[in-house]
């Protein structure tokens, strides 16, 4: 089996796939007095005053350990490690949530009208298009709602972090072939994907810059946390 990576769980757990996800969720019963009142809500941190429940968090891990097991990953040893990158990757994405939103920027609506004409066509069309938000139990209002939060996101991730210096050398794709593709069975030569290692070694270095950036958010929020 697998074992766990830090680049692994990263990559389950990308920040702008998350971030919708770490949203607490308030809930409300009646008691036989039938006076409303609103009931203790567990959480797991409070970021800046804000809470991330223990449903959003439960959530979140469960669908995790769905695609890590699918990786192949034994994730009953590494159930820790995960626990703890999950956990992580919610308060940053509310320490990302809060500071999108202190800074005011937005995108605009021909901005998410771009993305969306771009994945109609990436589909092959409006009726496959309509087919693929009924098969995600999406409408097109929530797709682009989503559409809408990610481009915001970007949009302020860029005026925050120069993705100019995320780069890959020649030698560090030849070491990445090295390392990762030669040598197993049928693998391509290293001119035929010289461009998709390429653009995984810039992907996972800008990665590391966003990662780092909520780091930099880290240290000047206030963060209490209720698990381990």
């Amino acid at each position: 089996m697998n074992t766990l990576s830090k680049e692994k769980i990263v990559a389950v757990v990308v920040v702008l796939v998350v971030i919708f996800g770490a949203v607490g969720y308030k809930m409300y019963s009646k008691p036989k007095a039938e006076v409303a009142v609103a009931p203790v809500v567990e959480t797991v941190a409070k970021v800046n005053g804000v809470d991330i429940t223990k449903s959003a968090y439960e959530s979140q891990l469960a669908s995790v350990i769905s695609t890590l097991k699918s990786q192949g990953v034994n994730t009953d040893t590494e159930l820790p490690k995960i626990k703890a990158q999950v956990l992580n990757d919610l308060i940053g994405n509310e320490l990302l949530n809060q500071a999108v939103k202190a800074s005011g920027v937005t995108a605009t609506a021909d901005e998410v009208q771009k993305q969306v004409d771009a994945l109609i066509a990436q589909v092959g069309g409006a009726d496959k298009f309509a087919a693929e938000l009924t098969k995600a139990n999406l409408t097109e209002a929530q797709l682009r709602e989503n559409v809408s939060k990610q481009l915001t996101i970007q949009k302020y991730l860029l005026s925050k972090i120069d993705i100019s210096t995320a780069t890959a050398t020649d030698a560090e794709v030849s070491k990445y072939y090295n390392d990762n593709v030669k040598g197993q069975q049928g693998a391509p030569a290293l001119k035929d994907i010289k461009e998709q290692i390429k653009q995984q070694i810039i992907n996972t270095k800008q990665q590391q810059l966003i990662a780092a950036f909520i780091e930099s958010l880290k240290a000047t929020a206030k963060i209490e946390t209720t698990v381990q």
